[in-house]
Protein backbone atom coordinates (compact mmCIF):
# COMPACT_ATOMS: atom_id res chain seq x y z
CA UNK A 1 0.00 0.00 0.00
CA UNK A 2 0.94 3.46 -0.65
CA UNK A 3 1.24 6.26 2.00
CA UNK A 4 -1.72 7.96 0.70
CA UNK A 5 -3.41 4.64 0.63
CA UNK A 6 -2.39 3.63 3.93
CA UNK A 7 -3.76 7.91 4.89
CA UNK A 8 -7.57 6.72 3.42
CA UNK A 9 -7.14 3.45 5.66
CA UNK A 10 -6.89 5.08 8.56
CA UNK A 11 -9.38 7.53 8.65
CA UNK A 12 -11.96 4.34 7.68
CA UNK A 13 -13.93 2.94 10.38
CA UNK A 14 -12.46 -0.63 9.32
CA UNK A 15 -10.94 -2.45 12.32
CA UNK A 16 -7.10 -2.61 12.37
CA UNK A 17 -4.75 -4.60 13.26
CA UNK A 18 -2.23 -3.22 15.81
CA UNK A 19 0.80 -3.99 17.74
CA UNK A 20 1.50 -1.95 20.91
CA UNK A 21 5.73 -2.01 21.97
CA UNK A 22 5.76 -0.36 24.46
CA UNK A 23 8.67 1.05 27.58
CA UNK A 24 5.29 0.84 29.89
CA UNK A 25 7.29 1.17 32.79
CA UNK A 26 8.98 4.25 31.88
CA UNK A 27 5.89 6.58 32.20
CA UNK A 28 2.09 6.70 33.18
CA UNK A 29 0.88 7.63 29.48
CA UNK A 30 1.64 4.16 28.21
CA UNK A 31 -0.64 2.81 30.64
CA UNK A 32 -3.65 5.21 29.17
CA UNK A 33 -2.94 3.91 26.09
CA UNK A 34 -3.20 0.48 26.42
CA UNK A 35 -6.56 0.56 28.29
CA UNK A 36 -7.32 3.01 25.16
CA UNK A 37 -6.48 0.41 22.39
CA UNK A 38 -8.08 -2.52 24.47
CA UNK A 39 -11.41 -0.55 24.60
CA UNK A 40 -11.50 0.81 21.24
CA UNK A 41 -13.93 -1.03 18.65
CA UNK A 42 -11.62 -0.17 16.10
CA UNK A 43 -8.66 -1.60 17.09
CA UNK A 44 -7.65 -5.48 17.47
CA UNK A 45 -4.77 -5.77 19.44
CA UNK A 46 -2.59 -8.45 18.73
CA UNK A 47 0.38 -8.58 20.77
CA UNK A 48 2.32 -5.94 23.33
CA UNK A 49 6.07 -5.88 23.58
CA UNK A 50 8.01 -4.50 25.84
CA UNK A 51 10.97 -1.79 24.49
CA UNK A 52 13.95 -1.01 26.48
CA UNK A 53 14.56 2.48 28.44
CA UNK A 54 16.99 3.77 30.52
CA UNK A 55 16.55 7.04 33.12
CA UNK A 56 15.70 7.34 36.32
CA UNK A 57 13.87 4.78 37.12
CA UNK A 58 16.23 1.97 35.32
CA UNK A 59 19.87 2.33 35.34
CA UNK A 60 20.15 0.26 32.30
CA UNK A 61 18.18 -0.37 29.04
CA UNK A 62 17.55 -4.26 29.92
CA UNK A 63 16.33 -3.25 33.27
CA UNK A 64 13.62 -0.71 31.73
CA UNK A 65 12.64 -3.52 29.33
CA UNK A 66 12.00 -6.04 31.58
CA UNK A 67 10.29 -3.76 34.43
CA UNK A 68 7.89 -2.28 31.25
CA UNK A 69 7.36 -6.18 30.46
CA UNK A 70 5.96 -6.69 34.45
CA UNK A 71 3.91 -3.47 34.05
CA UNK A 72 2.54 -4.40 30.55
CA UNK A 73 1.32 -7.54 31.99
CA UNK A 74 0.13 -5.55 35.15
CA UNK A 75 -1.98 -3.23 33.39
CA UNK A 76 -3.63 -5.94 30.95
CA UNK A 77 -4.71 -7.95 34.08
CA UNK A 78 -6.49 -5.20 35.52
CA UNK A 79 -7.95 -4.30 32.49
CA UNK A 80 -9.47 -7.84 31.84
CA UNK A 81 -8.09 -10.91 34.04
CA UNK A 82 -9.37 -12.78 31.07
CA UNK A 83 -7.31 -11.17 28.39
CA UNK A 84 -5.42 -13.49 25.38
CA UNK A 85 -2.81 -10.88 24.30
CA UNK A 86 0.12 -12.25 23.91
CA UNK A 87 3.23 -10.25 25.89
CA UNK A 88 6.60 -10.50 24.67
CA UNK A 89 10.44 -9.31 26.16
CA UNK A 90 11.88 -6.76 23.46
CA UNK A 91 15.57 -5.54 23.58
CA UNK A 92 18.16 -5.46 26.55
CA UNK A 93 20.13 -2.65 24.36
CA UNK A 94 20.09 -0.19 22.15
CA UNK A 95 21.78 -0.13 18.37
CA UNK A 96 23.00 2.98 19.15
CA UNK A 97 24.98 2.17 21.84
CA UNK A 98 25.17 -2.11 21.10
CA UNK A 99 26.32 -0.95 17.69
CA UNK A 100 24.40 -3.41 16.17
CA UNK A 101 20.93 -4.83 15.23
CA UNK A 102 18.82 -5.72 18.31
CA UNK A 103 17.60 -9.49 18.21
CA UNK A 104 14.87 -10.00 20.50
CA UNK A 105 11.75 -12.38 21.13
CA UNK A 106 9.55 -8.73 20.41
CA UNK A 107 11.75 -8.22 16.86
CA UNK A 108 10.98 -11.76 16.26
CA UNK A 109 7.51 -11.59 16.96
CA UNK A 110 6.35 -8.47 14.92
CA UNK A 111 8.38 -10.50 11.87
CA UNK A 112 5.78 -13.54 11.98
CA UNK A 113 2.44 -11.41 12.86
CA UNK A 114 3.21 -8.98 9.83
CA UNK A 115 3.88 -11.68 7.65
CA UNK A 116 0.70 -13.97 8.96
CA UNK A 117 -1.71 -11.14 8.58
CA UNK A 118 -3.94 -11.23 6.01
CA UNK A 119 -4.30 -6.67 6.34
CA UNK A 120 -1.91 -4.45 7.30
CA UNK A 121 -0.46 -4.09 10.55
CA UNK A 122 0.15 -1.15 12.55
CA UNK A 123 2.19 -0.40 14.87
CA UNK A 124 1.66 1.99 18.41
CA UNK A 125 5.57 2.22 19.25
CA UNK A 126 5.67 4.00 22.44
CA UNK A 127 8.78 4.38 23.02
CA UNK A 128 12.37 4.00 21.52
CA UNK A 129 12.01 2.39 18.54
CA UNK A 130 14.62 -0.36 18.59
CA UNK A 131 12.69 -3.43 18.54
CA UNK A 132 10.57 -2.16 15.72
CA UNK A 133 13.71 -1.13 13.35
CA UNK A 134 15.19 -4.14 14.63
CA UNK A 135 12.52 -6.22 13.21
CA UNK A 136 12.80 -4.15 9.74
CA UNK A 137 16.31 -5.04 9.36
CA UNK A 138 16.08 -8.66 10.36
CA UNK A 139 13.41 -8.78 7.43
CA UNK A 140 12.52 -5.66 5.25
CA UNK A 141 10.20 -7.20 3.38
CA UNK A 142 7.69 -6.57 6.61
CA UNK A 143 7.38 -2.93 5.47
CA UNK A 144 4.65 -3.94 2.72
CA UNK A 145 2.58 -4.50 5.63
CA UNK A 146 2.79 -2.14 8.23
CA UNK A 147 2.46 1.18 9.53
CA UNK A 148 4.61 2.27 12.20
CA UNK A 149 2.88 5.52 14.34
CA UNK A 150 5.53 6.78 16.44
CA UNK A 151 5.40 9.93 19.03
CA UNK A 152 9.11 10.92 18.44
CA UNK A 153 11.17 13.62 17.83
CA UNK A 154 10.05 17.66 17.87
CA UNK A 155 8.13 19.75 15.25
CA UNK A 156 10.02 20.03 11.67
CA UNK A 157 10.62 23.60 12.34
CA UNK A 158 12.36 22.68 15.77
CA UNK A 159 16.05 23.24 15.98
CA UNK A 160 16.54 20.12 18.42
CA UNK A 161 15.85 16.97 18.27
CA UNK A 162 16.80 16.10 22.10
CA UNK A 163 13.70 14.25 22.59
CA UNK A 164 13.04 11.38 24.39
CA UNK A 165 11.87 8.70 22.62
CA UNK A 166 14.21 9.51 19.95
CA UNK A 167 17.30 9.95 21.94
CA UNK A 168 17.02 6.75 24.18
CA UNK A 169 18.18 5.11 20.58
CA UNK A 170 18.98 8.04 18.15
CA UNK A 171 20.58 5.43 15.79
CA UNK A 172 17.34 3.37 15.62
CA UNK A 173 15.81 6.70 14.71
CA UNK A 174 17.89 7.75 11.88
CA UNK A 175 17.66 4.32 9.84
CA UNK A 176 13.16 4.46 11.04
CA UNK A 177 13.41 7.22 8.67
CA UNK A 178 15.58 6.14 6.55
CA UNK A 179 14.42 2.62 6.06
CA UNK A 180 11.56 3.36 4.00
CA UNK A 181 8.60 2.08 6.10
CA UNK A 182 5.10 3.53 5.84
CA UNK A 183 4.93 6.03 9.00
CA UNK A 184 3.00 8.52 10.81
CA UNK A 185 5.68 10.72 12.59
CA UNK A 186 4.08 12.28 15.63
CA UNK A 187 5.88 14.76 16.77
CA UNK A 188 6.43 14.53 21.04
CA UNK A 189 7.22 18.01 21.37
CA UNK A 190 5.24 21.07 20.45
CA UNK A 191 2.29 18.87 19.09
CA UNK A 192 1.67 15.28 21.39
CA UNK A 193 2.68 17.58 23.96
CA UNK A 194 -0.97 19.30 24.01
CA UNK A 195 -2.22 16.04 25.15
CA UNK A 196 -2.25 17.61 28.94
CA UNK A 197 -5.33 17.15 31.28
CA UNK A 198 -6.07 19.30 35.22
CA UNK A 199 -5.92 17.28 37.88
CA UNK A 200 -9.74 17.44 38.21
CA UNK A 201 -10.28 15.14 34.75
CA UNK A 202 -8.23 12.80 36.30
CA UNK A 203 -10.11 12.86 39.54
CA UNK A 204 -13.09 11.47 37.33
CA UNK A 205 -10.70 8.42 37.14
CA UNK A 206 -11.59 7.55 40.56
CA UNK A 207 -13.73 4.43 41.93
CA UNK A 208 -14.42 3.44 37.78
CA UNK A 209 -13.18 0.67 37.49
CA UNK A 210 -9.60 -1.56 38.75
CA UNK A 211 -7.76 0.24 35.28
CA UNK A 212 -9.34 3.60 36.17
CA UNK A 213 -8.28 3.25 39.92
CA UNK A 214 -4.48 2.25 38.70
CA UNK A 215 -4.09 5.30 36.53
CA UNK A 216 -5.59 7.48 39.44
CA UNK A 217 -3.59 5.87 41.46
CA UNK A 218 0.03 6.72 39.30
CA UNK A 219 -1.31 9.81 38.49
CA UNK A 220 -1.89 11.11 41.70
CA UNK A 221 1.67 9.85 42.64
CA UNK A 222 3.08 12.13 40.00
CA UNK A 223 1.25 14.80 41.15
CA UNK A 224 2.61 14.45 44.80
CA UNK A 225 6.40 14.43 43.79
CA UNK A 226 5.27 17.97 42.08
CA UNK A 227 4.52 19.33 45.66
CA UNK A 228 0.30 18.72 44.68
CA UNK A 229 -0.99 21.66 43.41
CA UNK A 230 -4.34 22.26 42.67
CA UNK A 231 -3.16 24.08 39.42
CA UNK A 232 -1.55 20.89 38.30
CA UNK A 233 -1.62 19.14 34.86
CA UNK A 234 -0.35 16.33 33.13
CA UNK A 235 0.84 15.41 29.38
CA UNK A 236 -0.82 12.01 28.81
CA UNK A 237 1.41 11.59 25.14
CA UNK A 238 0.66 7.76 24.24
CA UNK A 239 -2.82 8.29 24.27
CA UNK A 240 -2.16 10.00 20.56
CA UNK A 241 -1.39 6.67 18.52
CA UNK A 242 -4.94 5.10 19.45
CA UNK A 243 -6.27 8.30 18.82
CA UNK A 244 -4.89 8.48 15.38
CA UNK A 245 -6.58 5.58 14.52
CA UNK A 246 -10.17 5.62 16.54
CA UNK A 247 -10.53 9.24 16.68
CA UNK A 248 -9.19 9.99 13.13
CA UNK A 249 -11.50 13.45 13.42
CA UNK A 250 -8.94 14.61 16.27
CA UNK A 251 -6.10 14.54 13.96
CA UNK A 252 -4.49 16.73 11.18
CA UNK A 253 -2.56 14.21 9.32
CA UNK A 254 -0.25 15.55 6.18
CA UNK A 255 1.64 13.84 3.57
CA UNK A 256 5.33 14.97 3.11
CA UNK A 257 8.50 14.20 1.87
CA UNK A 258 10.49 12.15 4.81
CA UNK A 259 13.06 14.47 6.51
CA UNK A 260 16.82 13.09 8.01
CA UNK A 261 17.60 12.81 11.39
CA UNK A 262 21.05 14.26 10.76
CA UNK A 263 23.74 13.04 13.46
CA UNK A 264 23.96 16.48 14.72
CA UNK A 265 20.43 15.90 15.79
CA UNK A 266 18.98 18.59 14.05
CA UNK A 267 16.48 17.78 10.67
CA UNK A 268 17.68 17.58 6.84
CA UNK A 269 15.17 18.03 4.52
CA UNK A 270 15.06 16.67 0.48
CA UNK A 271 12.14 16.98 -1.14
CA UNK A 272 12.82 13.93 -3.26
CA UNK A 273 12.57 11.33 -0.44
CA UNK A 274 10.29 9.08 -0.27
CA UNK A 275 6.79 10.21 1.31
CA UNK A 276 5.76 9.66 5.16
CA UNK A 277 2.71 10.93 7.30
CA UNK A 278 2.91 13.78 9.54
CA UNK A 279 0.79 14.75 12.29
CA UNK A 280 0.28 18.73 12.41
CA UNK A 281 -1.85 18.71 15.53
CA UNK A 282 -4.50 16.75 17.64
CA UNK A 283 -7.31 18.34 19.19
CA UNK A 284 -6.96 17.97 23.08
CA UNK A 285 -10.57 17.92 24.12
CA UNK A 286 -11.56 15.28 21.51
CA UNK A 287 -8.81 12.93 22.50
CA UNK A 288 -9.60 13.37 26.45
CA UNK A 289 -13.50 13.17 25.84
CA UNK A 290 -13.03 10.00 24.00
CA UNK A 291 -11.12 8.38 25.79
CA UNK A 292 -12.86 8.54 28.95
CA UNK A 293 -15.74 7.77 27.67
CA UNK A 294 -14.11 4.50 26.37
CA UNK A 295 -12.87 4.00 30.29
CA UNK A 296 -16.47 4.40 31.42
CA UNK A 297 -18.29 2.52 29.21
CA UNK A 298 -16.38 -0.79 30.05
CA UNK A 299 -16.27 -0.32 33.42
Amino acid sequence: MTVREILADIKSDRKKKVIIDTDAFNEIDDQYAIAYSYYSDKIDILAIQAAPFENEKSDNMGYGMEKSYEEIHKVLKLIDPDHSIPVFKGSRASIEKSGEIQDSEAARNLIKMVKESDEIVYVFALGAITNVVSAIMLDPSIKDNMCVIWPGGTQIDSDNLGEFNLVQDFTAGQMLLNSGVPLVLCPAWFVVSELTAKWDKFCELEGVSPICDYLFEITGKCRELAGAPHWWIRTIWDIVAPAIIDNTDAADIEIIPTPVFTDARVYAFDSTRHEMMYLKKIDRDMVFDRTWKLYKENA
